[in-house]
């Protein structure tokens, strides 16, 4: 074979490669509307197919059932969350405001799609039982919480702070605290109002940052896992 046909073949394969590319995407992308509007349950990999405009085959040929199906919609959604958290990072000015602006988001996004919420809430308990499963859809989650813990660190050493407790605590926490504001608010949404998150990361943040008056930070950085223990008198 020439150098040539090895140059056709090689661009044929490429062309291939990214083809099936182009439609795994498809079909995630899909999916994602078709399990938003009908849950997860509720959605067939039939009419997945059928919106995407391919054959049931070609889902089992880039996933391995539905179970895998979502995981790859859930890593896409991870992925898009990222994207969020570094774009407030590049563009926001510093310090609490920063902050607050990344709570807002989660908020905003809420009010946009607060079927994605409901559906992640579905998948676990779909997973609950089985433990493969719920480890993978774990693993998947927990992009969100590393890449938040992240920023915080990135942020802290930026401002020169001592965070009171270690990045990817904080970040599990405040991850934790905005899901459960949001589920609360899907179900009593005059309690929450879209600025609570905001208002108390902001205060929150303000507070880490406010010097006493010898110039030093109020809160000493707790190590992780440490627990508090009072004297005995």
């Amino acid at each position: 074979m020439s150098a040539t046909d090895d140059s056709r073949a090689g661009r044929r394969r490429s062309r291939r490669e990214e083809r099936k590319e182009e439609t795994r995407a498809e079909l995630i992308a899909t999916a994602a509307k078709v399990f938003a509007r009908r849950g997860f349950h509720g959605a067939s990999l039939d009419q997945i197919a059928r919106e995407a405009g391919y054959s049931t085959g070609a889902i089992y040929w880039h996933f391995s059932g539905k179970d895998d199906l979502f995981l790859a919609v859930y890593e896409t959604y991870a992925a898009t969350r990222a994207r969020e958290f570094d774009h407030i990072h590049e563009h926001d000015d510093g310090g609490p405001e920063r902050a607050r602006a990344y709570a807002d988001q989660w908020m905003a996004r809420l009010r946009r799609d607060p079927e994605f919420l409901v559906l992640s809430l579905e998948f676990l308990v779909h997973a609950w039982r089985n433990p493969p499963l719920r480890e993978a859809f774990g693993h998947r989650v927990a992009a969100g919480r590393l890449a938040l813990a992240r920023i915080l660190e990135e942020e802290a050493d930026k401002q020169g702070l001592d965070l009171p407790m270690p990045a990817e605590d904080l970040a599990t926490v405040l991850r934790e605290l905005g899901s459960g504001l949001g589920i609360a608010k899907l179900v009593d949404s005059d309690a929450i109002p879209d600025r609570l998150f905001g208002d108390f990361v902001e205060l929150f943040f303000s507070l880490v940052a406010e010097p006493d008056r010898d110039g030093k930070q109020e809160s000493a950085p707790l190590s992780s896992r440490e627990s508090i223990t009072t004297k005995e008198p």
